[in-house]
């Protein structure tokens, strides 16, 4: 059974990064302060500013040391957007119906103003940041792994199979980039022939890492695990299509999707295309990396899917 705590893993990178967007939003304010005070002829107004740079501030740094787990940040991001909301909506009301209360209050009418100023600014960079930098292959954080030595990685193309002039070549490289000392230990791209896409899917290409000394087996050499793993490659391919007429019966589409949690680590299957059918056969063999790997097959999967031109799946 991995050790892995699904829980703690995604707790990295995402808060830095959304600390910095939250940082850099404080500029907004700031222009707006200046383009009053060029257009309305006031002062600038050094309170206002400093009060939005300290609450910006704080929350930013707040993210940035702190890293709450991504659970968290989700109920987090739900109840500010529900006081952001109640906030908007009052400070309209007040602004519409009550407009009394801001004649010569200025104290009533800076409190409301600010108030909705750090709502804007804040939803402006949740926004910023899901458009640009939380996509979904990159929700879940994993810790940094260590890149293997090009001399350890064993490409293996399939001669007729793979072609290095289309973007198997892509597709290659960044399977062969994914691959780390801790994690990632054998990838696997299997697809139909060109001239008849309904034939069983055949391997293009596979990169391994059993050159390592740390994953050898005493009575296996490197290239008998290769080729043992190439076989199984075939069987995982062949056990999805066997699954998926056994699976109709629930209406819940094809079969993407398979994790196979052996004693020493895992073999995942993953359905990278539908039409043409492509597929992807890795292993882990370290069970404590069961869950962080499949974490970053899935960004793998996202990696390809824009190497061959296709959405987000």
């Amino acid at each position: 059974m991995s050790t892995a705590d699904p829980t703690a893993v995604p707790k990295i990178a995402w808060s830095q990064r959304m600390a910095g967007i939250l940082a850099s939003s404080i500029a907004l304010p700031l222009v707006f302060e200046i383009l009053l005070a060029l257009l309305g002829d006031d002062p600038f107004n050094f309170g206002r500013a400093g009060v939005t740079i300290v609450v910006v501030g704080i929350a930013a740094g707040g993210l940035y040391l702190f890293r709450p787990g991504w659970l968290n940040m989700q109920r987090a991001r739900a109840t500010f957007l529900v006081l952001a909301g109640l906030g908007t909506a009052i400070h309209g009301f007040l602004v519409t119906a009550a407009f009394d209360l801001f004649k010569n209050k200025e104290l009533v009418q800076d409190v409301v103003g600010m108030t909705t100023l750090l709502l804007g600014v804040t939803v402006f960079a949740i926004g910023c940041f899901y458009f640009r930098v939380e996509d979904v292959q990159e929700v879940i954080e994993n810790p940094t792994t260590t890149r293997v030595p090009v001399e350890e990685i064993a490409v293996s193309p399939v001669t007729g199979v793979y072609q290095a002039d289309s973007t198997d070549r892509a597709l290659l490289e960044a399977c062969r980039d994914a691959l780390s000392v801790e994690r990632l230990h054998y990838i696997a791209l299997y697809e139909p022939p060109d001239a008849d896409p309904a034939a069983p899917a055949q391997r293009v290409f596979s990169v391994d890492t059993f050159e390592q000394a740390r994953y050898r087996v005493r009575q296996l050499s490197a290239h008998q695990r290769r080729e043992l793993y190439h076989a199984q490659g075939e069987q995982v391919c062949r056990l999805r299509h066997t699954l998926d007429p056994q699976l109709a019966h629930l209406h819940t589409g094809p079969l993407v999707r398979l994790v196979l949690d052996v004693e020493q680590g895992a073999i995942y299957y993953y359905e990278i295309s539908r039409n043409p059918s492509r597929h992807l056969v890795a292993v882990t063999l370290d069970q404590n990396h069961v869950y962080t790997t499949d974490a970053e097959l899935e960004m793998l999967k996202g990696k390809l899917r824009r190497e061959l031109g296709l959405p987000r799946a």
